[in-house]
């Protein structure tokens, strides 16, 4: 007995939101692959479209579904299946607009004969799927365009689905004449799951580093995202020129393209006590920090925190290897050693030492050190600085190590 849903569970994320990503990665996808002259869309002409030139375009429908058949697969798109008839019913409805003054068999056969369309879905090949296996069969000379219009009646009255019975009809509304040039330019994409995975392919085919793919893919995608939702916002639509794109995302490539180490968007998972931490009670020690200065504390450990796990990736990903780390980490102890050494000998007291420990730890958070090739924002360095702290490499106070 198949397991009743919640109605919170009914309304939730599912297929409906998942569709939506879809459909936006695949826009990312066509967009990856324009060329100069070329615009891509999203949601404006179809779910997705692209205009090769001023004269001709490509529609796609994006189906996407979470059902799975009893191999884990996506379950594959049957003959009467809904997604198939729903789009070739929108389709149908498109050519036939008399919005866009396409009422007439000539104006839809000259729309027709501008336009490919293209389903894409995730959604796996079904053998027993006949109509398409004479689509195919048409495209190729093998079967005559009457055997495409039998078949077409023969599921009108097999199907007993009053709504895909209205969708199939909507299709053999068409003009037999502006029939047999749709279909030729009908494609279906089966099995298209990974939409992301195109997605980084098509990154890894623009000349980006693999070890740098993840930190491009999220960055274009934030940044797209971003002013998609602008431009939907002010009224716009979402339709983006080769040009326009390469002027306005050129940099997310440059940089993975340079010299530069890749910084992939970090979220940090604190200690639960801050102030338990060495490098912190140096600092509270000097007084460069407060005890209830918890800001300052939860600032400090994220920098901490951000170079151990960029070090910690750099090595992953190959950016970096061992003894350009330890170059880095014995690099700044010895900056620390030309400061620190002998700073203290005209310290009179305990105040005199506190100063000079404040001093010496303000100059070093000015310095902006290397690692490699590259150099390290301030935010980086200060980082390595409170990470060798927290290891009992350098110190501040005169006495750090005892106290």
């Amino acid at each position: 007995m198949a397991k009743q849903q919640s109605f919170t569970e009914k309304t939730g994320a599912d297929d409906t939101s998942i569709g939506f990503d879809y459909q936006y990665y695949y826009f990312l996808y066509r967009l990856l692959n324009l060329k100069m002259g070329q615009s891509v869309g999203l949601e404006v002409k179809d779910d997705v479209h692209t205009a090769l030139d001023s004269d001709f375009q490509l529609l796609f429908q994006l189906k996407h579904t979470v059902q799975k058949a009893t191999s884990g697969a996506a379950i594959a798109l049957s003959e009467l299946d809904s997604d198939l008839w729903k789009t070739l019913h929108n389709w149908a409805k498109v050519i036939s607009d008399e919005v866009e003054n396409r009422k007439s068999v000539a104006s839809q056969l000259a729309f027709v004969k501008k336009t490919e369309f293209h389903l894409v879905t995730n959604k796996s090949e079904s053998k027993l799927n006949k109509f398409l296996q004479l689509v195919a069969q048409f495209q190729n000379g093998i079967v005559s365009f009457q055997e495409i219009e039998q078949h077409l009646k023969d599921l009108l009255t097999k199907s007993s689905d009053q709504k895909i019975k209205s969708y199939i009809s909507a299709v053999m509304e068409l003009s037999d004449e502006v029939l047999k040039e749709f279909v030729p330019r009908l494609f279906v994409e089966l099995g298209e799951d990974d939409v992301i995975g195109l997605v980084k392919r098509a990154l890894h085919e623009k000349i980006i580093d693999e070890s740098k793919i993840d930190a491009v893919f999220a960055r274009l995608d934030s940044n797209l995202r971003e002013d998609n939702f602008i431009a939907i916002k002010k009224g716009g639509q979402v339709v983006i020129k080769y040009e326009e794109f390469i002027k306005r995302y050129r940099n997310v490539f440059a940089d993975a393209r340079s010299t530069r180490l890749s910084l992939p968007p970090f979220k940090p998972a604190l200690p639960d006590d801050i102030f338990a931490q060495k490098f912190i009670k140096q600092l509270l020690e000097i007084k460069d920090l407060k005890p209830d200065d918890i800001e300052s504390a939860v600032e400090y450990t994220t920098q901490k925190m951000r170079i151990t796990r960029y070090l910690e990736q750099w090595l992953q990903s190959g950016e970096l290897v061992i003894d350009e780390v330890n170059d880095l980490h014995d690099e700044v102890i010895l900056r620390w050693k030309n400061e620190f050494k002998g700073a203290f000998d005209k310290c009179a007291n305990l105040t005199d030492v506190v100063d000079k420990a404040l001093e010496i730890l303000k100059e070093l958070r000015r310095h902006r050190f290397k690692v490699a090739a590259a150099e390290l924002n301030l935010e980086l360095s200060n980082g390595e600085l409170y990470y060798l702290s927290e290891e009992s490499k350098i110190g501040w106070h005169r006495d750090w190590k005892t106290t």
